[in-house]
């Protein structure tokens, strides 16, 4: 039903002046333009039914090109549910649409900050509105159906307007999170962002400005159907400090093809960079069609001049992974394997190209056993196969905030026994033969 708000605020625009853009020489014509606005208009004051109020505001949005009538009506609009805050932002953003074309076109057309005092609309919300209206009109524009987006939360359009140019992008994955979760609330279609994409706060600065990398809000993390994953954070230092402008980069190693979402993003961390990499994926047990299976003991089927490694980690991976690293039985045993693949992939680069090995130390829980400098062992291989060392970063675990962390934490300060909580990124260079 139509509440008495609504219909003071319906009575106000259908009674107000209504104005034509089009130069109309013709009384008879600009009268029956004036009958079927008001008729348009009518019909949105009286809709009862949801169907009637989306066909209403559709014909509005479509017929009407008056930027106080569009917002009239945006703001009337706003006082139904559901639907309310999706027209309100598509009519909203019809508005100020038309005001740019007059601007653009040198009419003395209204500004926005007047039309807002004229309906009483605090100018900085009519701009959220615009801006949530224009990611819908952008994402019907290239023929999505935004239909289920009529009942959902005005927090959405919120959340997407907060993702910058990438609302779109959030408007569509919610899309499709409702076509699957038709009763999804607004947290959890949030939530299903965050986890592929990360949180707002991830994307303040990824690249770091020194050799401590900290990430407390990873913005791409490991994905539900493999065990594990670093941040992507970490590729995308690693790629924009030591990876060529072009040439070839790999993973041989590629798990849930981490490398690859994080280069296809790089428009959010390269800054002044215009990077022009071929991205190449393998892995012994391939989890997705574009990575291709290999066994990193064997030289690459092609040459590269970038790699990055992310191996099992020595008696921290046997719960994840069956390879045979995750699976060593003995330390000599998983620096053997290791020996096999840091040569195999020193053959691989070309020359200039750099090898980046990404590792932790290895400290056991019990106080007798040994600690073992697995970055530092697997470095000297290196270096033995005639690479140079370069560089190194250092990337926190932030194992001490994971949860069940607690026990952990007192038995490492009881048993005067350090947790490794810092993997090491140690960065190799092939010397130009």
């Amino acid at each position: 039903m139509i509440s008495k708000t609504q219909s003071k605020a319906a009575e106000f625009v259908t009674n107000g002046h209504v104005s034509s853009q089009l130069e109309i020489s013709s009384n008879g014509a600009l009268q029956r333009q004036k009958n079927e606005t008001e008729g348009i208009l009518s019909q949105f004051q009286n809709a009862v039914d949801n169907d009637s109020f989306y066909k209403a505001a559709e014909l509005i949005f479509a017929k009407i090109s008056e930027p106080k009538e569009l917002a009239k009506c945006a703001e009337l609009a706003c006082q139904r549910e559901p639907g309310g805050a999706f027209y309100r932002a598509k009519l909203w953003a019809r508005a100020s649409q038309v005001i740019d074309a007059q601007e653009e076109n040198g009419s003395n057309g209204l500004k926005l900050g007047q039309l807002c005092t004229q309906v009483g609309v605090n100018p900085t919300r009519a701009k959220n509105f615009a801006i949530q209206g224009l990611a819908i009109i952008n994402v019907e524009e290239i023929g999505i159906d935004t239909t289920n987006l009529r009942k959902a939360s005005p927090l959405i359009f919120q959340y997407a307007q907060r993702q910058k140019e990438r609302a779109k992008e959030y408007l569509i994955a919610a899309i499709e999170f409702i076509e699957t979760n038709s009763e999804a609330t607004h947290t959890q279609i949030h939530r299903n962002w965050c986890q592929k994409n990360g949180s707002i706060k991830a994307n303040l600065d990824i690249i770091k400005p020194s050799d401590w990398w900290a990430f407390s809000h990873p913005k791409w993390r490991k994905e539900e159907d493999f065990p594990g994953s670093i941040p992507g954070e970490v590729y995308a230092n690693a790629l924009y400090y030591f990876a060529p402008q072009s040439g070839i980069a790999i993973d041989p190693m590629a798990g849930s093809g981490m490398l690859k979402r994080v280069y296809d993003d790089r428009d959010r961390w390269q800054k002044d960079s215009n990077f022009k990499l071929k991205i190449k994926l393998f892995d012994l047990h391939p989890r997705r069609r574009f990575i291709k299976k290999h066994d990193a003991r064997n030289p690459l089927p092609i040459k590269a001049d970038w790699i990055f490694i992310d191996p099992s980690y020595y008696g921290q991976s046997s719960h994840l992974f069956a390879d045979q690293l995750a699976s060593a039985k003995s330390y000599d045993n998983y620096l053997s394997i290791m020996k096999e693949i840091i040569a195999a992939l020193a053959e691989s680069l070309n020359p200039g190209g750099r090898l980046c090995i990404f590792l932790p130390k290895w400290s056991g829980l019990r106080p007798e056993d040994p600690n073992h400098d697995v970055p530092s062992d697997v470095s000297l291989m290196a270096i033995a196969c005639g690479l140079s060392w370069l560089d190194t970063a250092y990337v926190s675990r932030g194992r001490q905030q994971e949860p069940g962390s607690a026990t952990k934490n007192n038995m490492a300060k009881r048993d005067r026994r350090m947790r490794a909580d810092t993997c090491v990124l140690n960065v190799f260079e092939k010397q130009d033969s």
